[in-house]
């Protein structure tokens, strides 16, 4: 497992355990909501630094958003830059549950064999309980949802960005992106 990866910047315990799966991390700077996601990278030392958040697509999202252009995007997952400072936001519609709930149809991945509720309310209760950042069923079942278009996807922009973090290149994102 890597060192801490204090730059990327999840907005709740289920983009938590999942950014720290995809990039094999052992740690990332987890906040409570996109508004805190938005003020840590704005106002905190991550201000000047090369940072990603990761939020979900909200009805009410911060300003700070209107900052940044898209540079790419699928159904659940769109990625903008910053205009001016290294930071990216990943954006993912309507929000992360949705998201693997839908990895997990594409791939006909079985929920309950994983332990965990096949109903959306009811998977959105275990999403998000704080025992959702540690708990080795969600471990598991991002494994298995790994080869998920989308998923997959999200597997590689996070890490081309954690590897190449200011040296990134639009393009290259946006490649990622592109269907295969």
């Amino acid at each position: 497992m890597k060192m801490k990866d204090w730059h990327v910047v999840p907005e709740c315990y289920i983009d938590t355990s999942l950014t720290e799966f995809l990039l094999n991390s052992s740690g990332v700077n987890h906040k409570k909501g996109c508004n805190e996601v938005a003020r840590s990278m704005k106002e905190t030392n991550l201000k000047d630094q090369f940072s990603i958040g990761i939020i979900d697509n909200d009805k009410r999202k911060p300003s700070y958003v209107n900052e940044f252009i898209e540079i790419a995007n699928t159904k659940h997952i769109s990625l903008l830059k910053h205009r001016d400072r290294p930071h990216y936001l990943v954006m993912v519609s309507p929000a992360m549950d949705r998201f693997i709930l839908d990895c997990s149809a594409e791939l006909g991945v079985h929920l309950e064999e994983y332990g965990l509720p096949t109903r959306l309310e009811e998977f959105i209760k275990v999403t998000k309980d704080v025992k959702a950042k540690k708990d080795p069923r969600f471990k598991s079942l991002f494994g298995a949802l790994i080869k998920a278009e989308e998923m997959n996807k999200l597997y590689s922009a996070l890490n081309y960005l954690n590897e190449n973090q200011y040296r990134s290149d639009t393009a290259e994102l946006q490649k990622i992106f592109e269907n295969k």
